[in-house]
C-alpha cells in the first residue's frame, strides 16, 4: 500500500521494525521519537534501501510538542493514512507497588497512555473526514494479563491502552476508521534484553515455541491490521505470544 504512516517510537525495537516493514511496502514513513540521532539513523538506513522515511524529533509526553508535530505533519505529509503507536516504556521493572516511586508512575502513564491517546486525537479528525484511516497501538500481553516484570503500573498502562483502543474503535467505526492493538509477549528488543538481563535466555527457553518473538514478526501483524486486507477488523487486541496464553 502507498500511504503515509506515522510511527511513534519508530527508532528502536518494534517501532523500528514497523518502519522498515511499511517502507518496504512503498509507504512514506514518519519516524517520531525523542532521540534525534536514532531517528536520523533509522531513516537514513531506510532511505538507502530505496524506502522513504522522514525523522521528526519530539518528546511525545509534552502535549505542546505533540500538537506542534502534528500541525507540521499536516503541512509536510498530508494526509496521514495510518498511525502506529509503538511508544512505550517499562518503568521500574520488578518493583513492588508499595515501593514504586510516584514520579515513575506518572512517567509510565504519560508515555504509555497519554501520548498514544493524544496522537490518536490528533489524527482522528482528518481520518473521520476522509472516511478512511487505520490506527494500531502496540500494547502488550500486560494489557490482557498482569505483568510479572512491569508490575502493577506497567500492567495498568497497557490495560488502559487496550481499553482506549476498543472505545475509539467503536466511536469511529461508522466513519471508516479502524483501530486495533497488538499484544506481544516477550520480544527480542533492546528494552526486553535490558529488563530481563541475565534471565533473557531462560525466558526464551520457557516459551512454548522455545524462543521469544522477533520484532519483525510483530511488524508483520501491525502492517496487516493497518492494510486493506484487514478492512473488517477493528476493536481487537491481538495476542502475538507463540502460544503462551493458550
Amino acid at each position: 500500500m502507498s500511504k503515509v504512516v506515522v510511527i511513534t517510537g519508530g527508532n528502536s525495537g518494534i517501532g523500528e521494525a514497523c518502519a522498515w516493514k511499511f517502507a518496504r511496502e512503498q509507504c512514506t514513513v514518519i519516524v517520531c521519537g525523542r532521540d534525534h540521532v536514532r531517528n536520523v539513523r533509522v531513516c537514513e538506513s531506510i532511505n538507502r534501501g530505496a524506502g522513504c522515511a522522514h525523522p521528526y524529533s519530539v518528546d511525545l509526553r509534552s502535549p505542546i510538542e505533540l500538537a506542534d508535530l502534528f500541525k507540521q505533519l499536516a503541512l509536510d505529509h498530508p494526509p496521514i493514512n495510518c498511525l502506529v503507536n509503538s511508544i512505550g516504556i517499562d518503568g521500574r521493572s520488578f518493583t513492588m507497588t508499595e515501593d514504586y516511586p510516584d514520579a515513575d508512575f506518572e512517567d509510565v502513564m504519560s508515555t504509555n497512555v497519554s501520548a498514544p491517546w493524544r496522537c490518536m486525537k490528533a489524527v482522528l479528525p482528518a481520518m473521520r473526514e476522509a472516511g478512511y484511516g487505520s490506527i494500531v497501538n502496540v500494547a502488550s500481553l500486560a494489557g490482557l494479563n498482569a505483568s510479572v516484570t512491569g508490575g502493577s503500573v506497567y500492567t495498568a498502562s497497557k490495560h488502559a491502552l487496550v481499553g482506549i483502543t476498543k472505545a475509539v474503535a467503536k466511536e469511529y467505526a461508522p466513519y471508516g476508521v479502524r483501530v486495533s492493538a497488538v499484544c506481544p509477549g516477550f520480544v527480542s528488543t533492546p528494552l526486553a534484553r535490558h529488563v530481563l538481563g541475565s534471565q533473557f535466555d531462560d525466558v526464551c527457553a520457557s516459551q512454548p515455541m522455545g524462543r521469544v518473538c522477533e520484532a519483525y514478526e510483530v511488524a508483520e501483524l501491525v502492517y496487516w491490521l493497518s492494510s486493506d486486507a484487514a478492512s473488517y477488523v477493528t476493536g481487537v487486541a491481538v495476542p502475538i505470544d507463540g502460544g503462551f496464553r493458550a
